[in-house]
């Protein structure tokens, strides 16, 4: 093990080998079994900025001649195998970052990336704050600043005024640049919030795209936000509305086409006043560690017809899955207003670069869950099958947008090429400029790479 020498000289109580309990209590704390699953050779802890640093610069030689690999695992929820994990390599676990420091004038927050959004959401209420929305465009288009270590191990900060073409990159370009340990997000004043999860009998999905459609095309309250789903769980057909109004208005207009359909489900909706934390944890409940479970993910333009035609494919994929034990399948509208895309590109140039002409769009979320792993080939070829036939579809109608949403981006899908080819370029030169060795590209496999010119 050509690195255990240089572990134990820089971080000698902060990492676990393969074999102990430690290691395994650590390499078991993923959302999903596939992560879990590899092994790598040694997990590291740290705590600051600086041990990342040195541990880069120690590392250093072997990372460019790739004799180690590295990992980053952060504290989301990547799915499949390799995204934050690496067989045989060194995997630097960043929930040991922490720290959430209010700015004076408290109109910002510098957050460790070891914290979670409900850490986050939580510390900010007790001072009447919260993280931007929509109206203020995607979520990384509020961060300020980010602190990041080089490959050569040297820590930087990217903003709009120092190395502010990292800035831009850093904005969607994931992993490729560095290995980030802070930034600073945005605060804004919290207030009550309406909302929450309305649940409607299955026969009722087609008003609700109706309903969604008309909601991206003609609204223009920037303080609300839907996400429209159909899903199968527990022996049962649903369909689902996330509808919030930030500015806790009961009675929104913009709303009342959704509250307003038929088949509501009164006992099991969730439609109430709350604060931002109170709505992360209801979403939060949806998910859970350790489950076999990946995305996929495709953008298309607003469509009715188009959006209908997808239902039933989607509904036909379902059938031969149901059987299967433990089985829940989503699929799920998330709107990007023309609104939100317009505030994004008022806030700055980001790697996603995405003209709000092109807007609105819809974020397409397609979603297993399972239990058994017997079934794991039929899952992943079945909605393999079910994405491509997405694609063809919406194409064929001209309504397929480049975009890919990294959050949802399936292993397979080149991502990144997503962002279009002005976006490629510049993130590829930006990598030469910070990273000529290339090390978070070659010794960092995870996570979606720069695309190929």
């Amino acid at each position: 093990m050509a690195f255990h020498a240089v572990l134990q000289e820089v971080l000698p109580e902060k990492y676990v080998l393969e074999g102990s309990d430690l290691y395994e209590e650590a390499n078991g704390r993923y959302f999903t079994v596939f992560e879990s699953r590899v092994k790598p050779a040694a997990i590291v802890q740290p705590t600051s900025a600086q041990e990342v640093s040195t541990l880069i610069k120690r590392l250093g030689p072997k990372l460019v001649t790739q004799k180690t690999s590295l990992a980053i695992k952060g504290t989301g929820h990547t799915p499949f195998a390799g995204a934050a994990n690496v067989q045989g390599g060194i995997t630097i676990a960043s929930q040991g970052l922490k720290g959430l420091h209010l700015s004076e004038n408290k109109e910002y927050v510098i957050i460790g990336v070891g914290e979670t959004w409900g850490s986050v959401y939580e510390e900010l209420e007790k001072h009447g704050l919260t993280a931007p929305g929509g109206r203020y465009g995607f979520a990384c288009d509020s961060v300020l600043d980010f602190e990041l270590v080089l490959g050569s191990g040297e820590t930087v900060h990217a903003n709009a005024k120092e190395n502010n073409d990292l800035f831009i990159c850093l904005k969607g370009g994931l992993n490729n640049f560095g290995f980030v340990t802070s930034f600073s997000l945005k605060t804004i004043p919290s207030t009550d919030i309406w909302g929450g999860v309305a649940y409607y009998m299955p026969n009722t999905f087609p008003q609700l795209i109706e309903a969604t459609v008309d909601f991206v095309n003609n609204e223009t309250d920037e303080d609300t936000h839907i996400m429209s789903s159909a899903g199968y769980g527990f022996g049962q057909d649903v369909c689902t509305c996330c509808m919030y109004h930030l500015k806790g208005d009961t009675e929104a207009p913009a709303l009342q086409r959704f509250r307003s359909l038929p088949g509501l489900v009164e006992g099991y909706s969730t439609l109430r006043t709350g604060n931002h934390m109170n709505f992360c944890d209801e979403l939060s409940k949806f998910t859970q560690d350790g489950i076999r479970s990946f995305y996929a993910t495709l953008t298309i333009k607003p469509d009715v017809a188009l959006m209908k035609e997808l239902h039933q494919v989607w509904l036909r994929t379902l059938e031969p899955l149901r059987p299967l034990k433990g089985f829940i399948f989503s699929f799920g509208f998330f709107p990007l207003t023309k609104a939100l895309l317009t505030n994004s590109k008022k806030a700055g140039d980001n790697a996603k670069d995405i003209d709000p002409a092109d807007g609105p769009l819809f974020v397409i979320l397609i979603n297993p869950t399972w239990d058994l792993a017997e079934n794991d080939e039929q899952v992943y070829s079945a909605i393999e099958d079910l994405t491509q036939k997405f694609k063809n579809i919406a194409s064929e109608r001209g309504l397929l947008h480049r975009y890919v949403f990294t959050n949802y981006g399936y292993h397979k899908e080149d991502v990144l090429a997503g962002y279009g080819e002005r976006s490629g370029l510049r993130m590829r030169e930006t990598s030469k400029r910070y990273d000529p060795d290339g090390i978070f590209q070659k010794a960092v496999p995870g996570g979606f790479k720069l695309p190929k010119a």
